[in-house]
């Protein structure tokens, strides 16, 4: 019998783990894959941010502030390999005939959001100033220095050796197949495990709102949004480009954008889209968008590279958020819906967030 069964994981689940374990809880962690972060924690853009972008209040908005704090520190005491690429969001010149106002409207919004969360930022006003930052063609744009690329799978296996020195188990190539729901615990069935807890988390990410479903939590509805990447072929070397490039983008959009992403190894990524599951994005689109910066960029310079699928919980107001909510206390489920971007930022606020609510649940039961 474990204090804490956790399905799934992602990045989210591995700090759970770490959080949860190392405050003297028995925990179990059950994932399907082979190894830790193979969906959505693998195939995104390694980018850690304040969430300053994020609508003030949201879950998404307090935890990625909190947990990007949290995650560079830990990144430093660990020798976790990162880059300090900062983030250069950039209007280019084409945006002046296609109606500039657009994107300096972005950036207005932008800033006002960075002022709310003291996030340090300046603006570049002149083509010069953009390329003292970066080698693009851009009229202007805000600079976020603050803002890091991680090595996703190194972080990850940081998180898990914590986890496992405080006593944590990790069941890996776990699927789950039915979850019994008891008096006073849950036993989660696997093709080849039992695992007995008295507490549940979902955080199944994709698979998040069948679990849901199946540990007898509500049904939730979840978009799901694919995104392609292309690798610059060459790289940092190459290109020179060492700064993640984001173009302006409308509030409400589905996406951050097609942005240049450099990688701690070396690479340099253009992506992602935001496309139904099914559709590949056509590589004109990636091409497009490099040479809005890059004009120099030919279309055998691009070359596909993989993609991702993140969850999206589009609330009735029409803004996503996260949902961790408590679904039930007896026994408790813990429900990790819809996260998507900001996860990775968020993933160390989310464990303290999920640490309180478990905690909780033990003050009021005298200890689990």
């Amino acid at each position: 019998m474990f204090d804490v069964c956790i399905i799934g994981a992602g990045v989210v689940g591995c700090a759970l783990a770490r959080e949860l374990a190392q405050h003297g809880l028995s925990v179990a962690v059950v994932e399907k894959h082979d190894g830790p972060c193979k969906e959505t924690s693998g195939r995104n853009s390694r980018v850690i941010h304040s969430g300053f972008h994020e609508t003030p209040g949201s879950l998404k908005a307090k935890l990625a502030f909190d947990g990007s704090t949290q995650l560079i520190q830990y990144a430093e005491q660990r020798g976790i390999q990162f880059l300090r690429t900062g983030m250069l969001i950039a209007i280019p010149h084409g945006s002046i005939r296609a109606g500039l106002w657009r994107e300096a409207n972005a950036l207005w919004k932008l800033w006002k959001a960075g002022r709310r969360y003291n996030v340090p930022f300046r603006f570049v006003m002149t083509p010069s100033g953009v390329r003292k930052i970066a080698p693009i063609r851009a009229v202007g744009g805000i600079f976020l220095p603050s803002v890091c690329v991680i090595d996703v799978e190194h972080f990850a296996d940081s998180l898990i050796q914590d986890a496992k020195a405080a006593g944590a188990q990790f069941l890996f190539g776990s699927e789950v197949v039915q979850i019994a729901i008891e008096k006073n615990s849950h036993t989660v069935q696997t093709a080849n495990a039992e695992v007995k807890a008295r507490v549940l988390i979902n955080s199944a990410g994709l698979h998040a709102h069948e679990v849901s479903a199946m540990a007898g939590g509500p049904r939730y509805e979840v978009e799901f949004i694919r995104g392609d990447y292309y690798e610059l072929i060459g790289g940092i070397a190459r290109w020179n480009l060492r700064t993640l490039v984001y173009p302006a983008m409308p509030p409400r959009s589905p996406s951050k954008g097609i942005h240049f992403g450099p990688r701690t190894d070396g690479r340099l990524y253009v992506g992602p889209s935001a496309t139904a599951v099914s559709k590949e994005a056509p590589k004109e689109a990636f091409l497009e968008a490099a040479r809005k910066f890059l004009p120099e960029v030919r279309e055998d310079d691009l070359r596909w590279a993989y993609s991702g699928i993140r969850p999206k919980r589009v609330t009735k107001n029409g803004k996503s958020d996260f949902t961790i909510r408590l679904e039930r206390s007896a026994p408790p489920l813990i429900n990790l819906i819809g996260i998507d971007s900001p996860g990775l930022s968020a993933s160390m606020g989310i464990a303290c967030h999920v640490k309180e609510i478990v905690l909780t649940l033990s003050a009021l039961e005298g200890g689990l």
